[in-house]
């Protein structure tokens, strides 16, 4: 029998952006003492939403980034809903690093026209593509360049290690290739029924100073993920959130969704671990099946925050959408509003590797020499990697 052809697209949002209607913009509440000298290129002050699409609650969702100076005038602005005519009610949403707009419009809208103290705007709605993944394993990340093989690689793990069989991608503005270049390597992964890859071009914003203060300012992964949950992955059986440079393992080898599917709150949250290369580096591209060496654990934790290389990796997580409260909030490390997020399992954790990385933010492919008092090799990971089909 000739198995199934897997449903592969590309999506596109419809952004709405403050330049095309008004003078207004969205000002930071970063101290000037806080931004770097290119602060203001990297800030987004102009997208005022990301997308508008049907939600699972028949409801239209608007999601951008955080309102900030702009929350007063849409406080007080009037939702239409075409091409009924109809005046909408509508609730604000404000999130960390996000804000939200649901309109409760009647069925067959096709535009909302919003109109406030900052203008008026005809914003486009998306259908809801919650079915694609209806009863899915999925996992899902944001991408910016990274290498095809890695992202294919990502997947295979996620398949034979944990049982994904769907797959959502937000590139957010690659340069060396385009969202249909990254369709085509997901479609040459066998065993994956459905996958998404969404052009995300916004800008990903001023990070931190350091690990704790001025996390204020990234706009663009938090608008991803409550994008994610909310056009595509509400009715998926269960969904992980990784980097293409991170695989989650389990102690005993089960799967991570199996995990969380059964868990009592449905979700399991989890630390990572540094994956190290030593000795010389091959000649060509480096794989993840290249490397099973970490650092020991007791060295994370005596440095604490230095150096990076030595970095406790923040928590993941997997969850089961339809489980998670739905004022919570999917954030990259955690899920806020949800109280269940904040354990952490020893079952599971996920595994960080340094080598697969062009460098986009730190200088992170110098291999290590193997040292026993500070390196080990990671039986769990070194097993789990043994299972999966790198060339199907």
């Amino acid at each position: 029998m000739t198995p199934k052809q897997a449903d592969i697209a590309i999506v596109s949002p419809s952004p709405t952006l403050l330049t095309d209607f008004s003078t207004a913009r969205r000002l930071s509440v970063r101290p000037m003492e806080g931004r770097e000298d290119d602060y203001d290129q990297k800030f987004d002050a102009e997208t005022l939403f990301f997308d508008a699409f049907i939600g699972i609650r028949g409801r239209i969702v608007l999601v951008g980034p955080p309102f900030l100076n702009l929350k007063a005038a849409f406080e007080a602005a009037t939702i239409e809903a075409r091409p009924s005519g109809r005046t909408c009610p509508f609730e604000l949403r404000e999130l960390d690093r996000h804000g939200q707009i649901h309109v409760d419009a009647p069925d067959g809208t096709e535009t909302l026209v919003v109109t406030s103290a900052l203008g008026r705007v005809e914003v486009a709605v998306q259908p809801s593509e919650v079915d694609i993944f209806a009863g899915r394993r999925v996992i899902f990340t944001q991408s910016r360049n990274n290498d095809l093989a890695w992202i294919q690689d990502w997947v295979r793990y996620a398949r034979d290690a944990h049982g994904a069989d769907a797959v959502l991608i937000y590139d957010n503005a690659s340069t060396r290739y385009d969202a249909a270049a990254i369709a085509e390597a997901l479609s040459a992964v066998s065993g994956i029924a459905a996958a998404r890859v969404v052009e995300w071009p916004f800008k990903y914003g001023p990070q931190g100073l350091d690990a704790r203060r001025f996390w204020d300012s990234d706009f663009c992964q938090h608008g991803a993920w409550e994008h994610a949950r909310r056009r595509f992955l509400e009715a998926a059986r269960s969904v992980q959130n990784a980097d293409v440079d991170e695989l989650v393992v389990s102690t005993g080898g089960q799967s991570v969704f199996a995990a969380a599917e059964a868990d009592p709150f449905g979700i399991l949250r989890y630390r990572g671990r540094w994956v190290v290369g030593t000795g010389e580096r091959a000649d060509g591209p480096v794989r993840h099946a290249d490397f099973d060496t970490v650092q020991r654990e007791k060295i994370a934790r005596r440095f604490g925050v230095l150096p990076m290389n030595v970095l406790a990796c923040p928590p993941k997580w997997t969850l089961v959408p339809w489980r998670c409260p739905d004022r919570a909030q999917w954030r990259v490390h955690t899920v806020g509003h949800w109280p269940a997020a904040l354990r952490t399992t020893s079952d599971f954790g996920y595994r960080h590797f340094r080598e697969i990385n062009d460098n986009w933010k730190y200088q992170r492919t110098s291999a290590d020499r193997f040292d026993p008092a500070i390196h080990e090799i990671d039986a769990p990971l070194k097993a789990q990697l043994a299972r999966v089909d790198w060339s199907a």
